[in-house]
């Protein structure tokens, strides 16, 4: 199709249409819901259109010919704006024709530009498992992958932690967005505190104790059950370095985890644990009993202590 930069030739299913209001509305609930910025929004961008909010989504055939207008103006490689093309058509109501599909065929829309515009159509409608299936093609070129695991891991409908972990461990992109990686390392620690612990160490500079607080504190921080306390007991027999034993001991006794929940006990129980009994006796005089503890670790302190008085 050469005459693409026609709207009536693009548009020749329904040179008149305009998206319904609640098309736009709920285009607009998912913008609001990913931190008011869409994939979409981004595509724009790289075109060098920049008042992407204000064209996207379009409230009538106008704004739709002022869209396509902008796009076809943008200096970007043809097969870019075409991607952009196929996306808008993707957003046609369901009909015999496949509008999408066919101008793809048409121009020759190279396939790896095509999945990578299904994921990403998918992902703004919060469609997240068949965003991922798309984003993991191997044929795709990661792009904009700190972005898409962001949001992943942080969009207030996505439920399923195997999916921000499926697209990450999957392309494995570099990520050097202290944001993102925190996000991820949120998702990572839920999976498995042990597997999150070594992959944190793999990180560069501050931001590794920064996610090695963030884990204790993620930790001590959930909600009673028996979750937590195997997650506790995870946690307090992960081998520390003798620096993350400093790391461990300042965080729960002088730093912000000193406020959580169970921390004077964790701490003592990783003393135990380790054989580092002054440092015991030193933690229980620092935190005293705490009344809010919500697992009881004290019959695993007091055979310990029992077992110690014996040897002695």
């Amino acid at each position: 199709m050469d005459d693409f930069e026609v709207f009536e030739e693009l548009f020749s299913f329904d040179p008149i249409f305009a998206y319904n209001e609640q098309t736009v509305n709920k285009i607009l609930k998912c913008r609001r819901s990913m931190e008011n910025e869409l994939f979409m929004d981004r595509l724009l961008k790289t075109l060098g259109i920049e008042q992407g909010h204000d064209l996207y989504p379009p409230r009538s055939n106008q704004d739709l010919r002022d869209l396509h207008q902008q796009i076809i103006d943008s200096p970007s490689p043809d097969h870019h704006k075409q991607s952009v093309l196929y996306y808008i058509l993707k957003d046609m109501p369901d009909r015999d024709a496949q509008p999408a599909v066919d101008f793809a065929k048409a121009v020759f829309l190279p396939e790896r530009y095509r999945i990578f515009m299904d994921g990403i159509w998918n992902l703004d409608r919060a469609n997240f498992a068949q965003a991922v299936d798309y984003l993991t093609e191997p044929v795709l070129i990661p792009t904009f992958p700190e972005e898409l695991i962001y949001t992943l891991c942080t969009h207030p409908d996505q439920h399923d932690d195997k999916l921000p972990l499926a697209y990450y461990h999957t392309v494995s992109p570099a990520i050097t967005s202290p944001k993102v990686l925190k996000a991820l390392f949120s998702v990572l620690a839920k999976a498995s505190v042990t597997d999150a612990f070594f992959w944190a160490r793999k990180q560069d500079g501050s931001i590794y104790r920064v996610l090695f607080e963030q884990l204790i504190g993620s930790i001590l921080d959930e909600k009673e059950g028996e979750g937590r306390a195997r997650h506790s007991m995870e946690l307090i027999q992960l081998p520390f370095s003798k620096e993350e034993e400093v790391w461990f001991e300042t965080y729960l006794s002088e730093g912000w985890g000193k406020n959580l929940p169970d921390a004077g006990e964790t701490l003592r129980i990783r003393n135990m644990i380790t054989g580092r009994t002054r440092a015991i006796t030193d933690s229980g005089n620092r935190f005293g009993a705490n009344s809010n503890d919500r697992m009881d670790w004290s019959s695993l302190g007091d055979s310990w202590e029992q077992g110690s008085m014996i040897a002695r």
